[in-house]
């Protein structure tokens, strides 16, 4: 579907009106996908105030942003005009520090988190490391301090963490929510991730 001069229009004011808008599905407070999520989880951690266009509510939107910014997904964000990326370049950019820098913030500290694990958890990590070589263990909380596991390789840029000695790959937004994490195995349950007492919801 070509991109009408209304609708170009339209989107144009809409960039040049916000410093940092995030065209996506849903909004800041209701993401409607887990892509979208993901990136209003990155930005909330960094700036205030962000605006966000719902591109469900408009199908010209939706077609429209696509073929103005020559590319294919949303979410889609943009920064003083200019158009930054999809959902794992911002992922990616968020990791390295660049992210910081695009919004005119400092570099970030990576700090490593404490996390408390227990042998029977650490064991099975172990366990699960060694069957799958050329692949990482790697940890994820979401933003209601859903945890879980997977194996995937390394992507770089990840907070790299001590489970009782395994190497865990966690994203730096992860990794300022894992402090005082409990790890533990149960045979018949499976791994049990607790939160901190501070972290928990």
């Amino acid at each position: 579907m070509a991109l009408n001069e209304e609708t170009r229009r339209q989107i144009a004011n809409l960039i040049e009106r916000s410093d940092v808008l995030l065209f996506m599905k849903g909004d800041r407070a209701f993401p409607q996908c887990g892509f979208s999520n993901r990136v209003v989880q990155m930005l909330d951690a960094l700036v205030p105030d962000y605006q966000t266009v719902d591109v469900l509510a408009d199908p010209e939107i939706r077609d429209g942003i696509k073929e103005f910014s020559s590319w294919p997904t949303i979410p889609q964000l943009y920064v003083k005009g200019e158009f930054v990326g999809g959902c794992d370049i911002v992922s990616e950019m968020y990791e390295s520090g660049e992210l910081h820098q695009v919004l005119g913030l400092p570099a970030p500290e990576r700090r490593v988190p404490t996390v408390h694990v227990t042998e029977k958890a650490a064991a099975q990590l172990r366990h699960h490391a060694e069957r799958a070589p050329g692949k990482a263990i790697h940890l994820s909380i979401d933003a209601r301090n859903n945890a879980s596991l997977g194996l995937a390789p390394a992507r770089g840029g990840e907070v790299k963490v001590d489970f009782g000695g395994v190497l865990v790959l966690m994203d730096p937004l992860t990794a300022e929510r894992a402090e005082g994490l409990a790890v533990d195995f149960d045979e018949g349950k499976g791994f049990r991730i607790d939160p901190a007492e501070g972290n928990r919801a």
